[in-house]
């Protein structure tokens, strides 16, 4: 991506935008194919789960937690 031109506006990205559901806290966001996932999970382990389950790798992904 690299840094934004002068011409480009960067967009605050709003936290209810980036977490929409409250009982979701964690976030996985990787793309399969074409398409770019975003993955909401109640706990750290069921999202550890997904990772394992389809064989991630942590260059293909980006984790997020709400309340960091």
């Amino acid at each position: 991506m690299g840094r934004p031109k002068k011409t480009e506006k960067v967009a605050q990205k709003d936290p209810a935008e980036e977490f929409p559901f409250d009982l979701f806290p964690w976030k996985l966001v990787y793309k399969d194919g074409n398409e770019l996932k975003k993955c909401y999970f109640d706990t750290e382990h069921n999202r550890q789960k997904h990772i394992d389950r389809y064989k991630l790798k942590k260059s293909e992904i980006k984790l997020s937690y709400k309340y960091e």
